[in-house]
């Protein structure tokens, strides 16, 4: 075998491919592109009737609650323990007033007697 002759293991000849070299260019530019345009992306902010979750088991989920200034509503804040089987509501009452504002909690339930309510049992 010699140095000008490129051959792979199998004995079969390699050739260059123009329609090969053109797909992968093209691919590349997309990428690109496709990485760009993501930059250019807003991050988002947290509005009610956001929802996250943490490593230990608890889901939040925040919703207006129907009260409060148009332009700012109250929301509550829904925790889901997956721990405990439970979901615990709490307000902030006077939430645009730092000062005055607290969290409370309004109720909370223990999930399975919840679900089982709700199947009529």
């Amino acid at each position: 075998m010699t140095t000008n002759d490129h051959r792979t293991d199998t004995g079969h000849q390699t050739t260059f491919q123009p329609a090969a070299a053109i797909l992968w260019a093209s691919a590349f530019i997309i990428a690109t592109f496709a990485i760009l345009q993501a930059g250019h992306l807003s991050p988002n902010p947290a509005f009610a009737g956001m929802a996250t979750s943490t490593d230990e088991g608890f889901a939040l989920v925040t919703s207006s609650s129907g009260s409060g200034p148009t332009e700012n509503p109250y929301e509550l804040l829904y925790v889901i323990d997956s721990n405990d089987e439970s979901l615990l509501i709490y307000s902030i009452p006077n939430a645009n007033n730092p000062a005055a504002s607290k969290l409370v909690l309004l109720d909370g339930a223990y999930l399975p007697r919840l679900f089982a309510a709700g199947r009529g049992g």
